[in-house]
């Protein structure tokens, strides 16, 4: 009998701690104070992967995550029930933070470019990600990914 196919796998290579500020009618050079503020695991796939989270559809989310942040990005999913198997990286994940202004309608965001991975933790994702795809109706590649692999 062959393999069931079971869910669809998301790839985020260079995922980030995502932190929205909702700051109205920011003013660039002046102090302000941000009423609102929501803190996600972040880059495009994880994004997806909580789309289709939303929606019920089976999902697993995949790729990198190191460091303070690492670990807030797998809280983050863990939070939202997202499944996941992310590779630990030496490096920090990156941040990505958006400041929101309701009053004016703009959305400024500043993304850091993210760690470097090692060859051997990108041999070890490649393993992971051709065992992972056994699995898989679909896989979706999204967002950046990390500055030494481009």
């Amino acid at each position: 009998m062959g393999k069931v196919n079971v869910m669809i796998l998301t790839v985020t290579l260079n995922a980030a701690v995502a932190r929205t500020l909702v700051v109205p009618s920011l003013t660039l050079g002046h102090r302000h104070r941000a009423p609102e503020s929501v803190t996600l695991a972040g880059g495009k796939g994880m994004n997806v992967a909580r789309s289709l989270r939303t929606l019920g559809v089976p999902v697993l989310a995949a790729g990198f995550a190191g460091g303070r942040n690492g670990d807030a990005i797998r809280d983050g999913l863990s939070e939202a029930a997202i499944p996941f198997d992310l590779v630990e990286i030496e490096g920090d994940s990156r941040t990505s933070t958006a400041i929101v202004d309701p009053m004016s309608g703009t959305q400024t965001e500043i993304n850091e470019y993210g760690p470097d991975v090692t060859p051997a933790e990108a041999r070890e994702f490649s393993l992971r990600l051709e065992h992972l795809m056994e699995y898989a109706t679909a896989v979706v590649f999204a967002g950046s990914v990390p500055p030494n692999m481009e």
